[in-house]
C-alpha cells in the first residue's frame, strides 16, 4: 500500500509521530468536567479511547506490520484489544471505583506514555531519513 502511494516507511513513522504527538498533547492538556455517567458510556474511561481506532493508530499499525510483520502485528492488536474490551465494556464500573480524578490523573499519565510512542516513532524515522 505505501508503494502504491510512494510513500517512504520513514516518512510514515514521521507522519505518524507527528500525529501521535498531538494527540498526546489534547490528551494532556484537555480539561475534563465531572458529569453522570450512565452504563454503557465508553467515553468515560479516556485512556484508551483514543487508541483504539483513528489514523493515529492505523499509521502506527502501518509502522510496526512493516517492522516486525504482519503476524507479530495482528497478534498485539488482538492483544491489546483482549485488555481494552473488559475495561471499555464495564467502564461504568471502574468509574464508580476510582472515580473521575483518578481517571483523569491515569489519563494524563497515558498521554505521557502515547507522547513517548510518538518520540520514539519520530526518532525512527529521522533516523531512516539519517538525519539523527
Amino acid at each position: 500500500m505505501l508503494k502504491a502511494f510512494n510513500i517512504s516507511l520513514e516518512a510514515l513513522r514521521i507522519a505518524g509521530g507527528v500525529l501521535l504527538m498531538i494527540i498526546a498533547a489534547e490528551m494532556l492538556l484537555s480539561k475534563e468536567k465531572p458529569e453522570e455517567v450512565r452504563r454503557g458510556d465508553f467515553a468515560v474511561v479516556p485512556i484508551a479511547t483514543p487508541l483504539i481506532v483513528g489514523p493515529r493508530t492505523m499509521s502506527t499499525l502501518i509502522v510496526y506490520s512493516r517492522i516486525y510483520g504482519p503476524l507479530v502485528t495482528l497478534v498485539g492488536s488482538y492483544i491489546a484489544f483482549a485488555m481494552a474490551y473488559p475495561l471499555l465494556r464495564y467502564s461504568y464500573i471502574v468509574f464508580r471505583y476510582l472515580g473521575s480524578s483518578v481517571l483523569q490523573g491515569l489519563a494524563k499519565f497515558m498521554s505521557i506514555v502515547v507522547a513517548s510512542i510518538a518520540v520514539e516513532l519520530l526518532i525512527s524515522g529521522l533516523r531512516g531519513l539519517t538525519v539523527l
